[in-house]
């Protein structure tokens, strides 16, 4: 927790400044991948509309699939731990179409696998840094971190497709992905330097704790109850769509 002479503002608390500046350029990664992936497609496979469509859904379809199992397991895990690992597995999984192009081994079934795995990485992590904002803060800064932390990832979404569009012409589909990649390196590096540690969980009374299958369920109940905060909750960590 942060000491009293410094409440006035997040941005004086270095851990947030940390969270804040790893969860920027995270989702700053993941918007680029949203647009970079199908001109990949286009430009360097040649792909018709119809499977640039297919990589559209397999970037999108995640969201629906994981949003709430994540949110149950997120719960149960080290949220800054699983924010790091996140960010290294994008890394690799980004990486790996660069990588594969420049030996000439660059196919449409690894875009879609690349697509489908990011997204749901993505997911993951969003949620975990959601969750996590509680562990680095006081209870009457949490309004202020999160307004903070929305409009970073506002300001992601509508610019991220934006540069990857940028990217691409200027270093081409290929280089624009090797960047993107290197995006979840500095995030990584970012979250490490926290030195917060998160509370442990009690594990004396086992047969308390909820189980993960009960968690689900009860986040399926809540949502067909409340479609307008289900709606806004999706569009918090649905990647935006691209022209």
């Amino acid at each position: 927790m942060i000491d009293a002479g410094e409440r006035s503002s997040v941005w004086r608390h270095r851990e947030f400044r940390l969270l804040w500046g790893g969860q920027t350029v995270s989702e700053m990664g993941s918007d680029i991948t949203v647009l970079a992936l199908p001109l990949v497609a286009l430009v360097l496979l040649d792909a018709s509309a119809f499977q640039v469509g297919l990589l559209a859904a397999a970037e999108t379809s995640a969201y629906l699939l994981v949003a709430l199992p994540a949110g149950a397991i997120v719960d149960r895990v080290a949220k800054r731990r699983l924010m790091i690992w996140c960010n290294l597995a994008l890394l690799l999984v980004i990486g790996s179409v660069p990588l594969a192009h420049a030996v000439d081994a660059l196919t449409l079934a690894q875009l879609y696998a690349v697509a489908l795995v990011s997204s749901v990485l993505s997911v993951f992590f969003t949620v975990a840094y959601q969750s996590y904002l509680p562990v680095l803060l006081d209870r009457d800064q949490l309004m202020d971190g999160n307004s903070k932390l929305a409009a970073s990832q506002s300001v992601a979404q509508i610019a991220g497709p934006g540069a990857g569009a940028g990217l691409v012409t200027l270093v081409g589909p290929a280089g624009a992905m090797t960047v993107d990649a290197l995006s979840f390196a500095v995030s990584a590096g970012s979250l490490t330097a926290i030195r917060t540690r998160e509370p442990r969980r009690t594990r004396n009374e086992p047969g308390r704790r909820p189980t993960l299958r009960s968690q689900i369920r009860a986040g399926l109940t809540y949502v067909t109850r409340d479609t307008p905060s289900c709606a806004t909750r999706w569009r918090s960590t649905a990647p935006p769509t691209s022209s």
